[in-house]
């Protein structure tokens, strides 16, 4: 017993050199734990960011973010866009019983209230006075005020004098020629309805009949009834398009043909090489018949 407490002490048992060295040891492993502790303390200095570095990380974080898409406005037509803006308010002399329907809007009345009185007066009702416009019960007071000292009736001759013969030759329009100036010539037709006919007799390239102003936005029946004794149409000046040769892109803009129907013309000559008789466009079913005998006036091989 005695000799195995000897063997185990003399193994426990540390020279004065393996002491000191396991205190050393200790000592560095306990340096070695609080190292990253003191250095977080006291050494750990904040080094300044690249700026270069910063502004391309944001930027490729910005890429990440989401962003509403933005919403494409069309430009509106210019018959939306016509209706859509604010109408400026003209103060000049009429007759409300010969005024046309756009001077009532530029005077600052809304179409309703401009179709209301020209509905009065086409069934007979005539402007007497300047207190006549009360008649209109559309037309708010404040509007009413405004317009009365505007008003300028003419005087209605119920007489015949035999005295002087004016000989009036009645006003004629040629209507494939007209520029705007000349259309204004015309009762009931305004700087707007002008350029509206203006604009739409070149989308045609010409019109071939009086009947076609009542395609034109706004034209009423009765209006264009009122146009027939002065106007004329010169079906010489109308612009023909060459089936053989238009391209889709200028044949889609025409008023009597879709986008669907110019597809189908221009597959079909692609197919056929040419198109030797307008008459084949109906027959082949490329345009309805009613579509045809309009859009024909403008065809040409």
């Amino acid at each position: 017993m005695k000799r195995i407490w000897v063997s185990v002490k003399s193994f426990l048992y540390f020279s004065r050199g393996e002491r000191n060295g396991t205190i050393i040891l200790v000592l560095l492993l306990l340096l070695f734990a609080v190292a990253p502790y003191l250095y977080k303390k006291y050494f750990n200095v904040v080094s300044t960011p690249d700026p270069m570095l910063v502004q391309k990380a944001d930027s490729f974080f910005l890429t990440l973010q989401y962003h509403e898409p933005e919403k494409v406005i069309e430009p509106p037509s210019g018959i939306e866009a016509e209706m859509e803006l604010p109408r400026t308010k003209k103060s000049f002399l009429f007759d409300p019983n010969t005024v046309s329907l756009d001077s009532l809007m530029e005077l600052g009345l809304s179409r309703k209230q401009a179709e209301v009185l020209v509905k009065y007066r086409s069934k007979g009702g005539r402007f007497r006075t300047p207190d006549d416009i009360d008649k209109i019960f559309v037309i708010d007071s404040a509007t009413k005020a405004r317009l009365k000292p505007l008003v300028r009736i003419a005087p209605v001759t119920d007489t015949i004098s035999h005295d002087r013969v004016i000989d009036t030759k009645p006003i004629l329009v040629e209507l494939n020629g007209a520029d705007t100036l000349s259309l204004l010539k015309l009762k009931g037709i305004g700087s707007n309805y002008a350029k509206r006919i203006v604009g739409y007799r070149n989308l045609l390239g010409g019109f071939y009949s009086i009947d076609q102003l009542g395609e034109v936005y706004g034209f009423t029946p009765q209006l264009v009834d009122q146009l027939r004794p002065n106007i004329y149409i010169d079906t010489t000046r109308i612009r023909k398009i060459n089936i053989n040769l238009i391209k889709y892109d200028d044949l889609r803009i025409h008023p009597y043909v879709n986008d669907y129907q110019a597809k189908a013309i221009i597959y079909y000559r692609s197919q056929k090489g040419t198109i030797k008789t307008l008459d084949e466009l109906w027959k082949n079913k490329l345009l309805p018949r009613d579509r045809f005998e309009k859009l024909k006036h403008y065809l040409d091989l």
